[in-house]
């Protein structure tokens, strides 16, 4: 694999292993895809989308005001190289480039702590926040490598 990208967005090939219809709560949008910021945990590759509207604490902030951020609940695992697109280039607006300009290991951090809540929740799933948790949560698709 060439040098590693911080941003990215998913491949068609992602979209295709991982199609909307069996994982729902997966972020697809084909004519505006997110932008993914890629953090490595474990030696497990997680992208992680930029969204706005985001009304839940499982979120590093960008712009708080208006609800942008890193998204954890919809992270995804990038299992084979062919899952990233090397083709588009991903662009942020400045403000969110500047939000997380030398962020990257405080965003590991908190992936860290929300893989921790996530699986924390497994263990109770009976537990209404935990059951909204664990129903949200893209880790859902991805047990096996947390």
């Amino acid at each position: 694999m060439a040098k590693e990208k911080r941003f990215i967005f998913l491949s068609d090939d992602f979209y295709q292993a991982y199609p909307s219809a069996q994982y729902p709560e997966m972020e697809q949008k084909k004519t505006r895809p997110y932008i993914q910021v890629i953090v490595e945990i474990n030696e497990v590759k997680f992208a992680i989308p930029l969204r706005s509207d985001i009304h839940h604490p499982h979120v590093f902030w960008t712009d708080k005001e208006n609800h942008c951020g890193v998204d954890f609940s919809k992270a995804v695992v990038i299992a084979d190289d062919i899952f990233v697109d090397r083709e588009r280039e991903p662009h942020l607006r400045q403000n969110e480039f500047d939000a997380l300009r030398g962020k990257d290991f405080k965003i590991k951090q908190k992936m860290e702590k929300y893989i921790k809540r996530y699986k924390q929740a497994k263990e109770n799933p009976q537990d209404p926040i935990n059951g909204t948790l664990l129903k949200y949560s893209t880790l859902q698709y991805f047990e096996e490598y947390l």
